[in-house]
């Protein structure tokens, strides 16, 4: 019986690998971004950013091809020491979602960098899982912004 439950998992696990596809994420968007700077003291410091990517390069050949993406979070700095995260709502042109969530790993004057990860989606994007990194530049003076996106992610075929 232990037999035959190892091999039915074994091919169910086989199945449902063959049923997702996976793509190599490298992409790079463009936007404005809003952000606000508080300091609080030499050794404090919070932000606040929320974006609007209006483009991508990169996306033709997959699901997310044309979608567009609203992105918000915080940032707090405490001695030097680095913690804030946030999301982005990916949408595409029939209107369907997916939930990125990221964290900050580094920031600087007009820069960030840092993780992200795909917590889910809504119709064809249900189910999708990925995760990798990401850089962003920002221009104070216009707000215009640039973030590459490199990672994997996977989405279950219908």
């Amino acid at each position: 019986m232990k037999i035959l439950l190892s091999a039915s998992a074994a091919f169910f696990a086989s199945a449902i690998s063959v049923m997702a596809q996976t793509y190599e994420v490298d992409i790079v968007g463009y936007g404005t971004a809003e952000n606000f700077f508080e300091p609080l003291s030499g050794d404090l410091m919070v932000t606040r950013s929320s974006s609007s990517i209006e483009r991508f390069e990169g996306l033709q050949s997959t699901p997310l091809a044309g979608m567009t993406a609203t992105c918000f979070g915080s940032t707090t700095i405490l001695r030097g020491i680095v913690d804030g995260s946030g999301n982005c709502v990916f949408t595409d042109p029939s209107g369907d979602k997916v939930l990125q969530a990221w964290t900050v790993d580094e920031i600087g004057e007009g820069f960030a960098a840092g993780t992200w990860r795909f917590i889910g989606g809504t119709g064809r994007h249900q189910g999708v899982k990925g995760r990798g990194h990401f850089t962003q530049e920002t221009n104070a003076l216009t707000g215009s912004k640039v973030m590459s996106i490199i990672g994997v992610a996977q989405w279950i075929e219908d």
